[in-house]
């Protein structure tokens, strides 16, 4: 049983979800909308400007990772760099939606803009959360602490969904950019305030690495490995698929239910699903597996898409369907972070170097980038089509709108069912994990030279090795009694 104290520092840790869903969250939703219907570009411009973002993302989570290690091995934690880098953050997200009202419409300020505030994220973002593998090492309480971060994460959508995404639609019809402005600047200073908080009251947890762990912490994490692949297709479809439903509401509620006020019900509506599916898939983290719940979550997600679409003529209906995909999607966005953190100990246990940054930076790379491609894909697609900002779209237009935000998601949820089949990591099975990493450690075994080779002296670093054969004699000797290195992802 986890006690208060460490519940408490759990939901402290979990608090700088509200700042971050409220920044990186809200510029996810409302970005291309933003720069059709504010700043008047085309779909294809538009659609270029997030691939920029994209590539962006690239380079800032791996400077953030490098960044990270570097600072963890001079003594400064991951929640040192979140306090300090979240000032400069909130200033880039309040100037991006300030740069209409400041008349910055040119393509080039657009694009800085936009690259300034994904970099400054990235700083947050990669420390952030990879300091959940240290809040705690048992797998049914980062199940827990997963959900407590999507229940913040929720809870920014719901000020999203009522203030930033009727004041973006407001600036784009209306030209009240100096509202839009102050929008910004309010919840950049909210943004500072919850991240500062979170690093001052989440200290504690699992003892801290020792700096020769933190030295053997890197970038170069061992893609070869069952696990890793694992993780980076799921990071794939989470970031590409799971979020273009909410991406096109806004174009879906405008132009094809024509219905434009009905886009904020319709977002309070998701967030209400996300909200009793964080209570309900969190209470369940306890008995079942994490990769058994969110294959249960794409599920639910794909009858609510099914429902949806089927609905559109029915715009009242669209809200209990919209409940239903929130439902699914609060599995879908709070486990996969609990399976990282678990898979940090399953690499740990092959390789004998613990990827604690690198894997968390890993992840953040491909959910990023996927999720900028995916907007770049929607952009694309729209100019192709025809998309006019603020006229009737045609029936060609209507049916892409459609087949974007239902299409996608829908094809992303089957695949993710499909591969946690793959996943075999269970609360009993990293039990046993946690216990021979334990006897390792104390046993003071190190790698076999050819392990070391492998992963610290080849430029080929996705060479992987069973678990017990990175092992020296004396550990495998001494966790003989134990158990079996336990295969996480089955090859």
């Amino acid at each position: 049983m986890i006690g208060t104290r460490e519940d408490g520092r759990m939901l402290a840790y979990a608090s700088g979800n509200f700042g971050k869903a409220l920044v990186f969250g809200g510029a996810e939703l409302t970005i291309l909308f933003l720069l059709t219907d504010v700043f008047g570009l085309s779909g294809t411009i538009a659609g270029w400007l997030m691939l920029a973002a994209m590539c962006g993302d690239f380079v800032f989570d791996l400077i953030a990772a490098r960044l990270v290690i570097r600072l963890r091995q001079t003594g400064k934690g991951y929640r040192w760099m979140v306090a300090v880098a979240a000032t400069p953050c909130a200033l880039a997200f309040a100037f991006l939606y300030a740069m209409p009202m400041l008349g910055a419409r040119q393509l080039w300020m657009l694009a800085a803009a936009l690259l300034l505030f994904r970099g400054a994220y990235a700083i947050i973002d990669v420390p952030h959360n990879a300091l959940m593998a240290q809040l705690t090492s048992d797998s049914r309480a980062r199940g827990r602490v997963s959900g407590y971060r999507l229940f913040f994460s929720t809870a920014s959508a719901l000020v999203v969904a009522t203030v930033l995404t009727p004041l973006v639609q407001r600036a784009g019809s209306d030209h009240a950019f100096d509202q839009m402005a102050l929008a910004g600047a309010v919840a950049g200073g909210l943004f500072a305030l919850t991240m500062i908080l979170c690093a001052w009251t989440s200290g504690g947890g699992r003892a801290r690495p020792t700096q020769r762990e933190a030295g053997l912490d890197g970038i170069a994490v061992p893609l070869r490995d069952p696990m890793v692949i694992g993780m980076g297709l799921l990071a794939l479809l989470t970031g590409f698929a799971a979020p273009t439903f909410g991406r096109t509401l806004l174009y879906m509620g405008s132009y094809v239910v024509h219905r434009p006020d009905l886009v904020a019900t319709l977002l309070l509506a998701l967030a209400a699903g996300q909200f009793a599916g964080v209570l309900c898939w969190t209470a369940l983290t306890g008995r079942f597996s994490k990769s058994m719940l969110l294959a249960m979550g794409h599920t639910v997600s794909v009858l609510g898409l099914i429902a949806f679409g089927l609905c559109l003529s029915w715009p009242t209906v669209l809200l209990g369907c919209a409940a239903v995909i929130g439902f699914g999607l609060a599995s879908v966005f709070m486990l996969p972070w609990g399976l990282l953190a678990d898979a940090v100990d399953v690499v740990e246990w092959r390789h004998g170097r613990r990827f604690e940054t690198g894997l968390f930076a890993f992840y953040l790379v491909i959910v990023k980038a996927s999720g900028a491609a995916s907007t770049s894909l929607i952009g694309w697609t729209l100019g192709w089509l025809g998309y006019a900002p603020g006229q009737p779209q045609t029936v060609t237009v209507q049916t892409g709108i459609v087949s974007l935000g239902l299409g996608i998601p829908l094809i992303g949820s089957l695949a993710a069912i499909l591969l946690m089949r793959r996943f075999a990591l269970g609360h009993a099975r990293h039990g046993r994990l946690l216990n021979a990493l334990s006897r390792r450690r104390q046993s003071g075994a190190d790698p076999v030279s050819g392990l070391n080779r492998g992963l610290l002296k080849s430029s080929g670093a996705g060479t992987t090795l069973a678990g017990g054969l990175a092992l020296s004699a004396q550990a495998r000797q001494s966790m003989s009694r134990s158990m079996a290195a336990p295969a996480a992802v089955r090859s």
